[in-house]
């Protein structure tokens, strides 16, 4: 049996594996997003669960109705291509101002900001920064709630200060949005 001490000199051997891993493991796309968009389904958009209902016509159309996603399209094998085609149009229009006031927060209180922010289908990570301070954003994001989005926002815009997940940043991050463990959750719960 590893005393206390001993168990502590290998996690500090290996805190910078174990850093890049837990990171690695907290970035992974969604497993939500297996699906085989059929009738019946379930989908999520801004973190709540609608019940696909598919219909072949004479159009392409996706519309919301109470807790529906109607799906009119020429033949079933463009329900996938329709819906990924709406998820981007919805994104593109609702992220940014989801994140707006956040970006305007965050460099009203740090006098900094991104150089540019883009929305962008990632298949392994919800949000990135470089280090040119571009930020980018997962589409897929729009599955889930307006306050994971912020969560995730807020996440890349400290790495504008802190290019890495140190100390220093978690403690940047807690400062500027407190509830951030809570939100990382329930993007987590969504999301999976």
């Amino acid at each position: 049996r590893a005393t206390k001490k001993e168990i502590d000199e290998v996690i500090n051997k290996r805190f910078d594996w174990i850093l890049k891993h837990k990171k690695k493991f907290e970035e992974q796309g969604p497993a939500y997003s297996k699906r085989e968009f059929v009738d019946g389904e379930k989908h999520l958009f801004l973190g709540k669960e609608y019940i696909m209902r598919v219909t072949v016509g004479a159009f392409n159309n996706v519309t919301i109705n109470g807790e529906f996603i109607d799906i009119e399209c020429k033949n079933e094998s463009m329900v996938k291509p329709l819906m990924e085609q709406w998820y981007r149009q919805k994104a593109n229009k609702l992220i940014p101002q989801i994140i707006t006031p956040i970006v305007d927060k965050f460099n009203s209180l740090y006098d900094v900001s991104p150089n540019k922010i883009s929305l962008k289908n990632m298949k392994s990570r919800w949000g990135s920064c470089s280090s040119k301070a571009n930020i980018s954003m997962n589409i897929k994001l729009i599955k889930s709630t307006e306050s994971c989005i912020e969560y995730v926002m807020a996440h890349e815009l400290c790495h504008l200060l802190q290019m890495n997940h140190s100390k220093n940043y978690y403690s940047l991050l807690t400062e500027f949005m407190p509830d951030w463990r809570e939100r990382k959750k329930n993007l987590d719960h969504f999301m999976r």
